[in-house]
Protein backbone atom coordinates (compact mmCIF):
# COMPACT_ATOMS: atom_id res chain seq x y z
CA UNK A 1 0.00 0.00 0.00
CA UNK A 2 1.16 3.50 -1.18
CA UNK A 3 1.67 6.10 1.63
CA UNK A 4 -0.36 9.21 1.51
CA UNK A 5 1.81 11.50 0.52
CA UNK A 6 2.53 8.80 -2.84
CA UNK A 7 -0.78 9.04 -3.28
CA UNK A 8 -1.58 12.30 -3.57
CA UNK A 9 1.55 13.18 -5.50
CA UNK A 10 0.93 10.43 -8.06
CA UNK A 11 -3.12 11.65 -8.26
CA UNK A 12 -1.42 14.93 -8.95
CA UNK A 13 0.82 13.63 -11.60
CA UNK A 14 -1.91 11.80 -12.86
CA UNK A 15 -4.03 14.71 -13.70
CA UNK A 16 -1.20 16.44 -14.96
CA UNK A 17 -0.53 13.83 -17.65
CA UNK A 18 -4.62 14.38 -18.22
CA UNK A 19 -3.72 17.68 -19.44
CA UNK A 20 -1.15 16.83 -21.62
CA UNK A 21 -3.25 14.63 -23.18
CA UNK A 22 -6.21 16.91 -23.42
CA UNK A 23 -3.55 19.48 -25.15
CA UNK A 24 -2.32 16.71 -27.37
CA UNK A 25 -5.58 15.60 -28.44
CA UNK A 26 -7.23 18.89 -28.87
CA UNK A 27 -8.91 19.60 -32.53
CA UNK A 28 -7.00 22.74 -32.43
CA UNK A 29 -3.76 21.69 -31.37
CA UNK A 30 -0.76 23.89 -30.34
CA UNK A 31 2.30 23.32 -29.94
CA UNK A 32 3.26 25.77 -27.36
CA UNK A 33 0.05 24.58 -25.21
CA UNK A 34 1.81 21.12 -25.53
CA UNK A 35 5.37 22.41 -24.42
CA UNK A 36 4.26 24.42 -21.42
CA UNK A 37 1.73 21.23 -20.46
CA UNK A 38 4.18 18.73 -20.78
CA UNK A 39 7.05 21.67 -18.43
CA UNK A 40 4.68 21.31 -15.95
CA UNK A 41 4.59 17.22 -15.40
CA UNK A 42 8.35 17.38 -16.31
CA UNK A 43 8.61 19.72 -13.24
CA UNK A 44 6.27 18.39 -11.25
CA UNK A 45 7.95 14.71 -11.56
CA UNK A 46 11.46 16.18 -11.21
CA UNK A 47 10.68 18.08 -7.63
CA UNK A 48 7.73 16.43 -5.92
CA UNK A 49 7.66 12.63 -7.65
CA UNK A 50 11.41 11.76 -8.23
CA UNK A 51 12.14 13.16 -4.69
CA UNK A 52 9.66 10.19 -3.10
CA UNK A 53 11.54 7.45 -1.88
CA UNK A 54 10.64 3.66 -0.95
CA UNK A 55 11.12 3.72 3.02
CA UNK A 56 7.92 3.51 4.02
CA UNK A 57 6.54 0.79 1.40
CA UNK A 58 6.24 -2.95 2.37
CA UNK A 59 9.11 -4.32 0.63
CA UNK A 60 6.98 -6.70 -2.34
CA UNK A 61 4.99 -3.08 -2.90
CA UNK A 62 8.65 -1.27 -2.72
CA UNK A 63 9.98 -3.11 -5.48
CA UNK A 64 6.77 -2.83 -8.10
CA UNK A 65 7.15 1.18 -7.30
CA UNK A 66 10.63 0.99 -7.91
CA UNK A 67 9.97 -0.50 -11.61
CA UNK A 68 7.30 1.40 -12.01
CA UNK A 69 8.93 4.31 -10.73
CA UNK A 70 11.64 3.74 -13.30
CA UNK A 71 9.71 3.45 -16.42
CA UNK A 72 7.97 6.45 -15.85
CA UNK A 73 11.51 8.22 -15.53
CA UNK A 74 12.26 7.00 -19.42
CA UNK A 75 9.15 7.48 -20.65
CA UNK A 76 9.35 10.98 -19.52
CA UNK A 77 12.67 11.59 -21.13
CA UNK A 78 11.30 9.89 -24.53
CA UNK A 79 8.35 11.90 -24.55
CA UNK A 80 10.73 15.09 -24.31
CA UNK A 81 11.91 13.74 -27.35
CA UNK A 82 8.70 13.18 -28.82
CA UNK A 83 7.43 16.65 -28.09
CA UNK A 84 11.06 18.60 -29.86
CA UNK A 85 10.56 15.92 -32.78
CA UNK A 86 6.42 17.47 -33.13
CA UNK A 87 7.95 20.87 -32.99
CA UNK A 88 10.62 20.97 -35.69
CA UNK A 89 8.57 18.99 -37.95
CA UNK A 90 6.91 20.87 -40.49
CA UNK A 91 5.06 18.24 -42.95
CA UNK A 92 1.75 17.77 -42.00
CA UNK A 93 1.78 13.77 -42.39
CA UNK A 94 5.39 13.86 -40.35
CA UNK A 95 2.97 16.08 -37.45
CA UNK A 96 0.39 13.63 -37.51
CA UNK A 97 2.45 10.66 -37.50
CA UNK A 98 4.54 12.56 -34.19
CA UNK A 99 1.52 13.60 -32.49
CA UNK A 100 0.04 10.11 -32.92
CA UNK A 101 3.26 8.84 -30.97
CA UNK A 102 3.64 11.57 -28.43
CA UNK A 103 -0.64 10.61 -27.70
CA UNK A 104 0.53 6.78 -27.02
CA UNK A 105 3.71 7.82 -25.05
CA UNK A 106 1.09 9.85 -22.78
CA UNK A 107 -1.15 7.17 -22.46
CA UNK A 108 1.31 4.81 -21.69
CA UNK A 109 2.54 7.24 -18.48
CA UNK A 110 -1.26 7.01 -17.50
CA UNK A 111 -1.28 3.38 -17.28
CA UNK A 112 1.81 3.31 -15.09
CA UNK A 113 0.78 5.75 -13.17
CA UNK A 114 -2.61 4.32 -12.48
CA UNK A 115 -0.81 1.46 -12.00
CA UNK A 116 0.91 2.57 -8.99
CA UNK A 117 -2.42 3.95 -7.72
CA UNK A 118 -4.41 0.89 -8.05
CA UNK A 119 -1.35 -0.40 -5.67
CA UNK A 120 -3.76 1.32 -2.79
Amino acid sequence: MLPPIHLQRYQKLLTLLEQLQQSATAPNFEGTDLKKDFQKVQQFFQNQVMTLTSEELDPEVAARWQSLQTEIHRSLRLLQTDVMFLQASRQATTSQQRQARLCDRVEQLIGYVKALLEQT
